[in-house]
Formats: C-alpha cells, structure tokens, sequence
C-alpha cells in the first residue's frame, strides 16, 4: 500500500514537472516571440519627417538642434528626409507628388483637419504595445488633448512638446512705479488688480498693465471650453461660459490706457505684464535683451485654483502609409525618453512628461532665464480638454480672435461680436456639409 503510494506520489510528481517544464517553456518561447516582435530591423532605412509647425524647423538647423541630431546618434541606419511646411511643400502637395512622410509633427489644433482630412491618421495602440511604451509618464492632459480630436478615442499621435502659457513681467516697471511682483498662483481678479495700478502715463509715455494674445487664450482656455457643438453641425460659442470667458479677458483692455494692442510689442519695454506663450522667453529677449523680466504662472479663476490652460501640443505622428511604423515609433519613443527631454528642456523647451527632475531642467541652458522663476512653467495644473465630438461632424476653425476684433475695432457689444462669429462660422460648417453630403 505504501509502495503504491509512493509510485503513485513519484507519478504525480513528474507529470507536475512536465506540466512545469512545458509551461516555463511556452513562457520562453513566448518572451522570445515578444522579443523578437519587438525588435526592428537595422537595415539602412530612409525615413521622410514633415514638420507641419514650429517655425524653428524652417531652418535646418533648428530641426537638427531639436529632432535630428538625437536620430543620428541612436539610429545611425535611419537616414532622415526632413521637409517643412512652405509654399508647394503642404499637404496637398506631398500627397498629389506621392511624397507620404512616415512621421508627421503637428500641433493638437490641426489633428482632424489635417492628420485626418489627408488620411494619415494610424491609431498607435499597437505600436505602444508592442514598444511598451509607459503612457504614464506623460502629462494626462497633454494626451487627452490628442486623444479627443477624434471620435473614436484613438490615439493617432503622441505629445512631443507643449506650450504652456506664462505670465512675464516686467521688473524695472514694478521697481519704477514701487508695486510688488506677481506671483505664482495668482488669481484673474488680482492681476486685473495690479493691471490697473501699472496702466498710467508718465512724462509722456503710456505703460500698459497688461496684454495678452486673445486668439490664444480663448483656443487654450482654462475652462475646457470648445468653439464647436459636441454633439452637431454648428459653433457654441453664443453661451455663458464663453461669456464669462471673454468678459474676463475684455475688462483688461477697459481699462483707460490699456487699450487693446498687439503682444508682442512687450519687448519694447512699456508694457508691464505680458501673457502668452512659454517659447517668448527666446524671441521677445531677442529683441531686446536688456528688458529685465521675470516669470510668473498664468492667473487662474478662484473657483479652479491653480488651473492653467488646455496644453497646446506639438505631437508626432506615425502615418497610416508608412512602410516603416515600427522603426517610426521606436523614433518618437526616443525623442520622448528622459535622455532627450531633459536636453531640450535644458533649452527652454516644454516637456509632456510629468517628471519633475526634467521640469526642474528647464532653461538651464539659457542666459536669459538665469535666476528667473522658470518653476511657473509647470506651476499650474493643465486644464482637461473637452470630451471627443460626435462621429460623423465636419470640423470648422472657428475664429475665436474674431470676436475681439469685432468688440474693438468694430465697436460691437460683447453678444453682438460673439453672435456675429457664430452666424458666420455657423454658414461656413453648412457650406462644408453640403460639400460632404451631409446634414
């Protein structure tokens, strides 16, 4: 009995080891399947990169100084055919020359009307899958905001930079006229505050208290909104929210002395505060560097604290065409790995990724930004883009900017310059139905 027992427990024993041994097999043959799913070919390739914004990358260099060199140095195999967007170099053009790019770099305003429209759009799931790529390290938002351009909650695209909003001002006109700095966190209501105490005139020279870039400001707003109806064919602009939004933005320019004016005359040194994009830190020192100037985060509505705009992405693209999205991907996976974030961070440029070792890099390469408050870049929260519209509508780039020049250089009321919009963003979406068939 014992030594049935015994043969019996032996039996058991082998048979639980050759279930063991085939399982620890099928585990290394599978590791091995996913290992070499995931690895690419070396062989020389010649990828066509097309850079669709960012002006920086009109010149070759500047392409170079941000995206090429760090292809040449891990991808030695992968020659890189850059072209930029210019007159006879658009998408159209590419298209009817059969010149399809396998990445495309694009801002989040232009993912359905181009990335779509042109029929480049891929849904990159796999991709990252495949890659593991950590989708965790990136700012929330920022993919969101790519996320939610299209219906079907796809991403087509991943975030390689941001363009966070700041407020700058001015030191020596706080020194001169003896009122404290901003600061971050701030709300509207306080800046409108400190806008009022530095709009004056003195010996014959008018200084602004503040101005900003309204066109901005409105498509990257801190209250989610969208200038296009979720769920139909039309503009929604015409409500309370957008109202409370511009209300807020037009009180500014009420005031006597800061008349509405173009922001980028900031660098002449008469205007205190000045809100607009992160990148302005190279081009408004540019043009004068002897203004004396410091950083604060962009001011909030009390009732979202902390809250900054909806990022304003520049993401890359692996296209539907593309012969090689593999080794495509594994290209964005490295520009957005920390290694090359944290050196463009060092030059001033804004990171999707949430690290905030990278963050606390930014602008460490820049004299300019040397002993300035560079932690209000990442200060406030990014805003939450909206949900994805509904399948089937037609997109329309509302001109929200329309509406200030309705209010100040037409002399329109607030309801009458947003309604005047609407009507006509409103004519242009049914022009673009009929031409699709719709309704």
């Amino acid at each position: 009995m014992e030594r049935k027992l015994t043969f019996k427990m032996v039996s058991l024993s082998l048979a639980l080891a050759m279930v063991a041994s085939g399982c620890n097999a099928a585990k290394e043959t599978s590791s091995k399947t996913s290992e070499q799913e995931s690895k690419v070919s070396n062989d020389p390739i010649t990828l066509t990169f097309f850079t669709a914004q960012n002006s920086v990358y009109a010149d070759e260099s500047g392409f170079d100084n941000e995206i090429g060199q760090y292809i040449k140095r891990k991808f030695p195999n992968v020659t890189i055919k850059h072209i930029h967007k210019a007159t006879g170099q658009d998408y159209g053009d590419l298209v009817a020359a059969g010149t399809i790019p396998d990445i495309v770099l694009e801002s989040s305003g232009n993912i359905i009307s181009k990335i779509k429209e042109f029929d480049f759009a891929n849904d990159m799931a796999d991709l990252i899958k495949k890659h593991n790529f950590d989708l965790s390290r990136m700012d929330e938002a920022a993919v969101a905001q790519v996320r939610n351009a299209n219906p079907d909650g796809q991403l087509w695209g991943l975030p390689f930079t941001l363009s966070n909003i700041v407020m700058f001002y001015n030191k020596d006109l706080f020194d001169k006229f003896g009122v404290p700095y901003p600061k971050d966190g701030m709300t509207w209501d306080e800046v409108y505050d400190l806008a009022k105490k530095m709009t004056r005139s003195v010996e014959g020279v008018s200084y602004k208290g503040l101005s900003m870039h309204p066109g901005v400001m409105m498509n990257y707003n801190q209250l989610s909104l969208t200038p296009l109806d979720l769920k139909e064919n039309k503009a929604a602009i015409n409500t309370d929210k957008w109202k409370t939004l511009i209300e807020n933005y037009k009180r500014f320019y009420d005031i006597p002395g800061n008349e509405y004016t173009n922001i980028d005359d900031y660098p002449k040194g008469q205007m205190a505060i000045g809100i607009h994009v992160a990148e302005k830190v190279t081009s408004w020192y540019n043009a004068n560097k002897d203004l004396k100037f410091d950083l604060a985060s962009p001011p909030s509505f009390k009732d979202l604290p902390n809250t900054g705009m909806l990022p304003n992405t520049y993401s890359l693209f692996v296209t539907k065409s593309s012969k090689y999205k593999d080794q495509a991907f594994q290209i964005i996976q490295y520009l957005l790995s920390d290694e090359v974030q944290s050196e463009l961070s060092k030059q001033g440029i804004v990171t999707p990724l949430k690290s905030k070792a990278i963050h606390d890099l930014y602008g460490q390469n820049l004299p300019q930004l040397k002993g300035k408050n560079t932690g209000a870049v990442y200060y406030s929260k990014n805003a939450q883009p909206a949900a994805p519209r509904a399948q089937g509508l037609v997109y329309y780039s509302v001109n929200t900017s329309k509406i200030f020049d309705n209010i100040y250089k037409n002399s329109m009321d607030v309801n009458s310059a947003i309604r005047s919009v609407e009507e006509e963003s409103n004519i242009a979406i049914q022009q673009l139905v009929s031409q699709k068939g719709g309704k």
